[in-house]
């Protein structure tokens, strides 16, 4: 293991999600951190943490064209309350206009993804040292391998990685946080519109398919729309 992962897993692993996201900003330059967000379900546990620690930080979300309006909404909602600076990555619209036309999500998801996604999300990490995530390790099997920080093409730090979903839940509750709207709908977790059914957790991601991960948080080759 890298011997500056292993030092900060050390000292971070017993700090809680706030005490890990004030001590961040200690550590590493706030204009080097990279914060990015789905505004899915669990998203205003991460941006709340955020926020405690250093409010207006810019937050980076991926916006694939293709999420739900609510999602959209929810966005502006937090945004707004937690006061933060919402900052858009988007795809290259020639490769996005190129998955509506061949409904790629259908054919190749994980080509999908890696145009919509994770490309637009590798242009802009060289300008930053750390990459802020929202990923849980109950969420998945491959997220239960991860650790608070990693190397993932770049140092990544997962503070909220060993919070359970009660605690998540409780939190919210507590600092009177607004759900995402589909979760009473019976969304467990949200998406692109194409890939997102209702279902309990993540069940409802790439339902029937082997697929759990659209590719940012695994290190893969970039490819490119042809």
């Amino acid at each position: 293991m890298d011997k500056l992962v292993e030092k900060l897993n050390e000292k971070y692993v017993k700090l809680t999600p706030v005490e890990r996201m004030k001590e961040l900003f200690n550590d590493f330059d706030a204009e080097k951190i990279l914060v990015t967000s789905s505004f899915g379900t669990s998203s205003v546990f991460l941006l709340s943490v955020l926020s405690k620690a250093r409010k207006k930080h810019r937050v980076h979300y991926i916006d694939t064209k293709y999420l739900f309006e609510e999602t959209l909404r929810y966005k502006d909602e937090i945004a707004k309350l937690l006061d933060l600076e919402i900052v858009s990555v988007e795809p290259d619209p020639r490769d996005n206009d190129f998955t509506s036309r061949n409904e790629t999500w259908k054919s190749d998801p994980d080509f999908c993804c890696m145009i919509n996604k994770v490309n637009p999300l590798n242009k802009i990490k060289p300008n930053f040292d750390v990459w802020v995530s929202g990923v849980m390790a109950n969420q998945n099997n491959f997220r239960r391998n991860m650790q608070i920080f990693e190397k993932n093409g770049m140092l990544k730090f997962n503070p909220i990685l060993d919070v359970q979903e009660e605690e998540l839940r409780e939190f919210i509750k507590k600092n009177k946080l607004p759900e995402h709207p589909l979760v009473k709908q019976g969304f467990g977790s949200v998406g692109c519109t194409h890939c997102t059914v209702k279902g309990e957790g993540r069940a409802g991601r790439w339902a029937g398919q082997s697929k759990t991960e659209c590719g940012l948080h695994v290190v893969k080759p970039v490819k490119k729309a042809v």
